[in-house]
């Protein structure tokens, strides 16, 4: 990704978070309003993958699970009162 490219993305960020920060301050002049605007705009600006590279994942196909990562093991219990 060239420089252009970045900047322009960052921009489009910038613009994804601010627009509706600011709508909803202009339009309520409450806070209340503005920050939770703000917050979910955030989450959608940050969805936006910069990259090709950085939108795929990147996971290990071929690492075999050891014991003790996450496997279920069966744990026998004693039930006998006594």
């Amino acid at each position: 990704m060239s420089r252009r490219d970045a900047l322009l993305l960052s921009a489009a960020k910038a613009l994804i978070v601010l627009i509706p920060s600011y709508f909803a301050a202009w339009l309520t002049d409450k806070m209340v309003y503005v920050v939770p605007t703000l917050a979910a705009a955030g989450f959608f600006a940050a969805s936006i993958p910069s990259s090709h590279d950085a939108a795929t994942r990147r996971v290990d196909q071929d690492v075999e699970p050891q014991e003790g990562d996450g496997q279920y093991q069966e744990i026998e219990l004693d039930h006998s009162e006594g």
